[in-house]
This record gives structure tokens, sequence and C-alpha cells, in this order.
């Protein structure tokens, strides 16, 4: 009899869920006991996983059907008990609360039971590895057709990974794998399992036909593709000296474009169409189908350099080299890929028809991402021109009856009575407290204005997911009243 918790079995479960799908029965399960280890092993197809842990078990080998860890999943470390009770038969025992559950299956190995074997040596990387991995994963195609796009190529000698969909190319660098030449394994989201250790090195290996990745105490076996043909990706890398245009995106822009793009307007439900016009500032402008007005997302704290440009592409491929962290864009032109760099990675895209860019628009509706503290810039207004005023002559009081002044060298100090120099001194003091007060309240000001302006902002993104919403069920109804009017017409015919 075999005892672990239910906590180890959800982990097992959500880990193996990853690597072989969320749907369908599953892969046969092996528990495999020995003095001071456990051992669970489960295979599909072109992936297998292996757990191994420390533990005292009585010596064993179990093999039990997927089904049971669906079934005895926990999130507490109540023990569950699995022993054989027949030829093909295992019995689960635990607790669901207070309640006592006992499940028998029929537990036959599966008639493909060999394992991968351990490799010989192995390659230390750091944790990065994993995520690489999982990115990787992510720009695969799921339905390849000439190429062997929904496989990973991992290189030996260069040490990096290349994942491609036709449409996205994501190319990771700086990895030790310990063989000769490009492999490819299949695509998995494994990787990205919160139960895999991320914090610790990850060492790869190669044994016969298949590559292991082992992390802790996980190890992935993915097989290796050895009639599948991969792209020459690097021939569709542009070069970064050719590049005519440069973007740089602060932190805080990044996490805008991640939030505000996939909730602005959309005339194209395929290709999801946004214009990046760079023209002094960085805006992105997007319109729905039916109307001419564009809405125009302004970048108020990144830069660019190079030409003015204006492409056309996909939002999703910006919103996801945003997520990547991609900092840089680069742009030779509006029909060559978009190139991402950084220290270590690549990220190519495609841009759409360079016709249908958006241009600007006097009657766009404008957003502005917010400004960070260390972004905040500064007004400064021009300064006014000086009004002059023309001298204004004053009666002579001391003239005498025949209009000649006195000529008793004295000359007056001012021609101004003394009500209006106190006068003049009252408005200079006004004048001086008033720019103070202004001073002092200015910062107060900007803050209700960005506090407005982040209101306004959320509505219209709200606004803006009503009308969609209100469009695909207009769309409905019309497919509806034209499928009940085919209906009427085929009853017509008598069909």
């Amino acid at each position: 009899m075999l005892t672990i918790s239910r906590r180890l079995v959800r982990q097992l479960r959500t880990v193996m869920r990853r690597a072989f799908g969320a749907r369908g029965h599953g892969p046969a399960v092996c528990f495999t006991a020995a003095p001071g280890t456990l051992n669970v092993r489960a295979k599909l197809g072109n992936i297998a996983v292996e757990y191994t842990a420390a533990g005292e078990q009585p010596a064993d080998t179990l093999w039990v059907p997927f089904q049971l860890l669906d079934d005895c999943q926990g999130k507490k470390d109540e023990p569950v008990n699995i022993e054989r009770t027949g030829k093909g038969r295992v019995t689960a025992q635990w607790r669901d609360g207070s309640v006592p559950q006992t499940v028998r299956y029929d537990a036959d190995p599966p008639r493909d039971a060999e394992f991968p074997s351990p490799p010989e040596t192995f390659a230390e990387n750091p944790p990065g590895l994993l995520e690489a991995l999982a990115a990787a994963a992510d720009t695969c195609d799921a339905d390849s057709v000439r190429f062997a796009t929904d496989h990973v190529q991992l290189r030996g000698e260069a040490g990096s990974i290349a994942a491609t969909d036709g449409r996205q190319l994501l190319v990771q660098n700086g990895f030790q794998f310990p063989w000769t030449g490009e492999v490819l394994v299949p695509r998995t989201k494994i990787f990205a399992s919160a139960e895999l250790p991320h914090d610790q090195p990850v060492r790869a290996g190669k044994s016969g036909d298949w590559v292991a990745v082992q992390c802790g105490s996980w190890t992935v076996y993915l097989a290796v593709n050895a009639d599948g043909r991969f792209p020459d990706v690097r021939h569709h890398i542009p070069k970064q000296d050719a590049a005519t245009t440069r973007c740089v995106f602060s932190p805080a822009d990044a996490d805008f474009l991640v939030e505000t793009l996939p909730r602005l307007p959309s005339e194209d439900e395929n290709n999801y169409p946004v214009t990046l016009d760079v023209n002094g500032q960085i805006a992105i402008r997007a319109k729905p189908a039916d109307s001419g007005q564009p809405t125009e997302v302004v970048l108020t704290g990144s830069s660019s350099s190079g030409e003015a440009i204006r492409v056309n592409l996909n939002r999703h491929y910006l919103v996801r080299a945003m997520r990547l962290g991609f900092r840089e864009l680069n742009f030779t032109d509006d029909k060559t890929p978009i190139l991402g760099r950084d220290s270590r990675r690549e990220y190519v895209w495609a841009p759409l028809e360079p016709k249908a860019a958006i241009p600007p628009a006097k009657n766009a509706i404008r957003i502005e991402s917010p400004l960070t503290g260390t972004e905040t810039q500064t007004a400064v207004s021009p300064p006014r021109p000086q009004r002059r005023t023309k001298p204004v002559s004053q009666p002579n009081t001391n003239a005498n009856g025949n209009g000649q002044a006195q000529s008793n060298g004295q000359t007056q100090a001012s021609s101004q009575p003394p009500a209006n120099g106190q006068a003049a001194k009252t408005n200079g003091q006004a004048r001086r407290a008033g720019r103070k007060l202004g001073r002092e309240d200015v910062a107060g000001l900007i803050r209700q204005a960005e506090a407005t302006r982040a209101v306004l902002r959320d509505a219209l993104l709200k606004t803006s997911e009503l009308v969609k919403a209100l469009k695909q069920h207009g769309r409905r109804n019309r497919a509806i009243q034209n499928t009940l009017a085919s209906l009427r017409q085929l009853k017509t015919l008598g069909v």
C-alpha cells in the first residue's frame, strides 16, 4: 500500500494536465516506491513527466488511471491510501471532510509502458530557462502544415530557443545545451506551471531520442522530431542597423498598452489592426468598422528617434511584445517586419497592409497615458508680451498766467498725485499675492485634471465595450432572422 497526500495528488494532476492537455481521460500513472524514494511517472505520445521525492514507503509499483488523480485531489495534506486489491484492480481511500471515500479502479499498465532513460550528462541553466520554454510554446502554431511550427527548435552550439507560427518569431539566446546541432521538440504548456520551482537552476540533457529538462523534483521528457522541417528563422530577422526609426517605451506606458489596446475598437476582428504613428510623439490609433471617428492613444512617457513612420500592425503582437518585456522596437519601413530586441532575445512580427493605416483626424477621441512621478512633464507657458502704454501729459499746476513755468530752479519729484502712487503699490502687492497663490494651487489643479481624465478614459473604454457587445448582438439577431427566413422558404417548397 502507498500513502500520499491529497495536496501532492493535486500538484501531480495540475502539472500533468498542462503537459498532456486539459481534456480527455489522461494517461495511466505509475507510482513506484523504493527505500527512501517515491517516483511518479506518466507518458502520453511525445511527452513524458516524472516526479521524484524522498519518502519512506513499502517497496511497490502500482499503475492507476488518471481518473484517480481527478477524484482524490485536495488542498490539504490529508492522506490517500492506494493498494492493490486484485489483478488489474486498485482501491483508493481518503476522507472528503468528515466523509470517508473508497473508490475501486481498473488499473492495467499501458501498452507503451517504456519510459525514457535519464541522460548521462546535464548542462545547468539559470531558472529563466523555464520561462523561455513557456514563451516559446506560446509562439508556436498548434496546427502546422508545411513546416514543424508546432515544435520548438533548440540549437546546441548556439544555445538558443526559436519558435514561430509563421506570423511572429521569438528567438532567445544564452542557454547551455549539451548536444550538437539542432533538435525539434513538441510545444507544451507544462513549463508555465506554477507548481514547478521557478527559482532553482534548470538542467537540460539528451538521452537517445528524448530531450530532458529537469528542475527540482520534476523532469520533463520531450521526444525529438527527427523528420520535421523548421524554417530558417535567422533569414527573417531584420538587421538592427538597418532600422530608420526606434521607439523606446517606458514601463508605465508598456503596462498602459497591455491594459488599453485590447479594449480599443476594431474594424477587423481577424487581424485586430491598430496604427502606430511616430512623428515627434508616439500615437496609436484604432477605429470601429462602421465609424470614421478613430480613437487615438498618445504615449506621454515614451520616446522615439529617427524618421517619422506610420505602421499598420496587429495589436495582439504589440501587446505580447510589451508583456514579454521588450521596451525597444525598431522599424525599417511600413512593410518590413518589426523587431523587438534586448540583450538576449529577439521578437519579430509582420505588419499589416500599409494602405489601411489610420491617418490623424481632428475628431479623434484622444487618450493620453498617465504620467508617473519620474515622467511628469511641466508645460512652460511662453512669457506674455509687455503692454506699453502711451504716457499721458499732466497739466502744469505751477505755470503762471502766461503759460510759462516758474523758473525757481526746482523740479517736481512726480507728476502723479500721492493717491495714485499708493494705488500702484497696492496693485503690485495684489499681483504678487496672486502669483504666489497660483503656484501653491497648481499642483492640486493638476491632480484634479488627471483624476478627471482617468474617469473619462474609463467611461470611454466601457462605452466602447458596450457598443461592441451591442453590435455582436445585432449580428446574431440578423443571423437568426436569416435562418428563420430560410426555413420559411423551405417550408413553402415542401421540404
